[in-house]
């Protein structure tokens, strides 16, 4: 009968020593969490439109289509940028085309 006690005693020992070393560990990963900086979610920018080309020739002007990427600021022509901070480009065709007289003004500028 003293064996038992003994033997329960000593379950009871170890089983009190196991929850508090989990109770302090736990709140030690707590504690550091809640210490360590706080990693800001970085805001991407990213954009993407055609807007014409256009080239002046000897009698005629002519407008082309172009794709273009903004990746956090910076505009680039799509075939010049493969990725932007893991978002994969993949080139469209862009299909519109113009051809105007000589003597034609751009809008735009």
């Amino acid at each position: 009968m003293r064996g038992l006690v003994i033997f329960v005693s000593v379950l009871v020992f170890m089983a009190s020593f196991g929850f508090l070393a989990s109770a302090i560990y736990s709140d030690k990963a707590v504690t550091s969490m809640e210490n360590s900086p706080k990693q800001e979610a970085k805001q991407l920018e990213f954009s993407t439109y055609t807007t014409a080309v256009c080239e002046k020739g000897k009698d005629v002007v002519k407008c082309r289509d172009e794709f273009f990427v903004n990746c956090n600021g910076t505009v680039s022509k799509a075939i010049d940028v493969a990725e932007c901070e893991g978002i994969k480009v993949e080139i469209p065709k862009a299909l519109g085309f113009a051809t105007f007289g000589s003597d034609w003004k751009d809008p735009r500028n």
